[in-house]
């Protein structure tokens, strides 16, 4: 049993837990011991990553999930500052792939943020506010060994959408005609004025939820150091209106929305080319719904 080494209690069931969408990166296990249950994830990636959303992620962010052991810093450091649960890692171990032991959240794995009861809305607004507290001075990976200063963050956005158009999405004409218009603006944005822990590829299955507030925060494992108006652009894709309107309420008892009328358009772009939600049509995701 290729886990039991993780262990000092003999496994009793391993159960395979699934987030619902192919091509994802991580192997996420529940493990039955005699006396406790526990979660365990490892990386499916054994080379360089060379999807859109992989790469992107490590070029432009320096994270890398074959660095499974990564999450231990990224999750004690939400511990400290999340109203969410966050599961606290219980142990480490390597073979040809690292793996790390995380607690078991109570809740259930929410399959969407519409329709739910608006007090579990208001309990995410909260919890990203809360994390949005933490203050950073540059862009870059939670370990903070890649960082780029903020004065050349947008710049250094620009170059890696260039790149992520060269490499993924030569062949889709609208990406690649609107590349030099976001270039441009992208340009003339000022300064992010600070950054903190952002979710690029943020989602409900990443949450556990009960009937009235969101129960755990599970998946940490594509968390950047980055300006948190993109939290906020990819919220509005899984999101609908009573539903931010919602997460708005919890939000603002800690922090006010950010003003994203500047950002959205280019940033918009970007997280298509990482594809955060698929293959979804250029025209289509520009003009998604305004909620923030």
């Amino acid at each position: 049993m290729e886990l039991q080494f993780l262990f000092e209690d003999p496994i009793k069931e391993i159960q395979e837990l699934s987030p619902g969408y192919s091509g994802h990166a991580s192997d996420v296990w529940l493990v039955k011991t005699l006396s406790q249950e526990f979660v365990v994830r490892a990386s499916r990636l054994k080379e360089e990553p060379n999807n859109d959303f992989w790469w992107g992620c490590k070029n432009t962010f320096g994270i890398d999930p074959r660095n499974v052991f990564a999450l231990e810093n990224v999750n004690d450091t939400l511990i400290k500052i999340s109203s969410i649960p966050i599961p606290k890692v219980m142990n480490k171990g390597k073979t040809t792939r690292e793996y790390v032991v995380v607690e078991k959240l109570d809740g259930q794995v929410v399959s969407s943020f519409i329709g739910q009861p608006s007090s579990v809305l208001e309990s995410l607004g909260e919890g990203l506010a809360r994390i949005h507290q933490l203050r950073e001075d540059f862009a870059g990976n939670p370990s903070g060994s890649f960082r780029i200063s903020l004065d050349d963050f947008h710049h250094h956005l620009s170059r890696c959408a260039a790149e992520l158009v060269s490499r993924f999405h030569s062949d889709n004409e609208k990406i690649t005609v609107m590349l030099p218009k976001v270039t441009e603006i992208i340009s003339s944005l000022p300064h992010p004025e600070y950054s903190t822990f952002v979710l690029v590829d943020i989602d409900p299955s990443q949450f556990l939820a009960n009937e009235k507030e969101i129960t755990g925060l599970v998946d940490t494992e594509a968390y950047v150091v980055a300006p948190r108006e993109l939290d906020f652009i990819g919220l509005e894709y899984i999101l609908d209106e009573q539903s931010a309107k919602d997460f708005k309420i919890g939000y603002e008892k800690v922090l006010s929305i950010p003003d994203l009328s500047k950002v959205r358009f280019p940033y918009r772009y970007f997280y298509r080319l990482l594809s955060v939600q698929g293959d979804v049509d250029l025209d289509e995701w520009l003009g998604y719904k305004v909620l923030f």
